[in-house]
């Protein structure tokens, strides 16, 4: 009986050690084929989130531009805004002294 104990023991420990090596041999085997679809998404992956990076560089100047030309165009309104009102004030001067020549 403990000669088939001990044989039992053998054979579980010796398949527990030959199944470790075989998972150990396949994965490494794994690993190879996959090693460069891995690369190559990692490249990929890089490539994307540099692009994305562009992009959100290339939008912030963009409404970085369109800020700029918005205050422009604000500055360019109030301007005109004073030369309408300082010409609409001179016509009124002009006219309040024709008016008081007029009337003496």
């Amino acid at each position: 009986m403990k000669k088939l104990f001990t044989l039992f023991a053998v054979i579980a420990l010796t398949s527990s050690l030959v199944a470790t090596a075989a998972e150990s041999r396949l994965e490494n085997y794994v690993n190879k084929k996959l090693s460069p679809i891995t690369e190559k998404e990692k490249a990929f992956n890089e490539k994307v989130e540099a692009q994305q990076k562009a992009s959100e560089a290339r939008q912030a100047e963009l409404k970085k531009q369109q800020e700029e030309r918005q205050a422009a165009r604000e500055k360019q309104r109030q301007e005109a805004q004073a030369r309408r009102k300082a010409t609409k004030d001179a016509i009124q001067a002009e006219k309040d002294y024709w008016n008081s020549v007029i009337k003496k």
